[in-house]
């Protein structure tokens, strides 16, 4: 997957023939179960692969919480904060992104607590997978979702050339506004992923895993006076350190991520020992 080149004039083109201006969040999410081809039971494994098109790719997963209290952040993306993420990557000299949405839930109440798209670069792909993403509404009452369900995901069930040609990293980030499971138990892998065996695991070994080829983080949305309480962020510090990022203004989210790429990201080193890629030293702040 990931064929295609963003742009903001084709991003444009697309909001503004599919009238999302005008549509409410139910009117663009339609979907009112768990989309086939999302279902990561049947995804043996998700690709982000060099091309011809796209010689240097850059893998990025973006998992969004999609349970009752956080279903304005894919909106937000779908409306108008695309270009906030693609094209400032892009305009900062990263011009090969490739971006994997997921819809997170919670594993114990919800149906459908992980969808899985693919890896993307236009605009329209991105769009696709984007809006198929059921927005369950679910979640329960015990201040904790699977987001570990995106780190087991990723360290097991990706390949990405940017790791395996160039070691790379790519980047994970999930959004949310409450605590992570502390473990992911083997039945939960088992009825969630294509696997017929497997363990038990805590949060702490599957991001550990998810290290390995990601640059791994977590954005807690601050949007309301309950999602600002310490117990809503549980021990997300203990597990990521500075990689726990806290943002009050929801609307900067993909901005948030944009930046982080950017500032984070390893350039390539030739045989000559010169760097490829061309953002060192932009002035991220301005850009944003």
């Amino acid at each position: 997957m990931g064929g295609g080149r963003f742009s903001n004039e084709a991003y444009e083109q697309l909001r503004r023939s599919k009238g999302y201006q005008n549509k409410s969040r139910e009117e663009i999410f339609t979907a009112r179960n768990i989309d086939p081809e999302m279902d990561p039971a049947k995804a043996l494994v998700r690709e982000s692969r060099d091309s011809e098109e796209h010689p240097e790719s850059l893998s990025i997963i973006v998992g969004l919480d999609v349970t009752g209290s956080m279903g304005f952040v894919p909106e937000l993306i779908v409306k108008e904060a695309l270009p906030d993420l693609i094209g400032s990557l892009m305009e900062a000299g990263i011009e090969h992104p490739q971006v994997l949405f997921m819809g997170l839930g919670d594993f114990v109440y919800d149906s459908a607590p992980l969808q899985v798209g693919q890896f993307e670069s236009s605009a329209e792909l991105l769009d696709r997978w984007l809006t198929r993403v059921y927005l369950e509404g679910g979640g329960g009452g015990n201040n904790q979702e699977g987001y570990n369900l995106a780190h087991l995901f990723a360290a097991r069930h990706t390949t990405i050339d940017c790791w395996e040609k160039r070691k790379q990293k790519g980047f994970l980030f999930t959004i949310g506004d409450e605590p992570v499971f502390k473990e992911l138990p083997g039945e939960i892998i088992r009825k969630y992923t294509c696997t017929n065996e497997a363990a038990s695991i805590s949060t702490e070994a599957i991001i550990k895993e998810a290290q390995e080829k990601y640059n791994v983080y977590h954005i807690h949305l601050e949007h309301n006076e309950w999602s600002k309480k310490d117990m809503r962020k549980g021990n997300w510090k203990e597990l990521l350190g500075e990689n726990f990022i806290e943002l009050s203004y929801y609307k900067r989210v993909a901005k948030r991520i944009a930046e982080v790429v950017i500032q984070n990201h390893l350039p390539t080193t030739t045989s000559s020992g010169n760097t490829s890629s061309s953002h060192s030293g932009i002035d991220v702040e301005n850009m944003l």
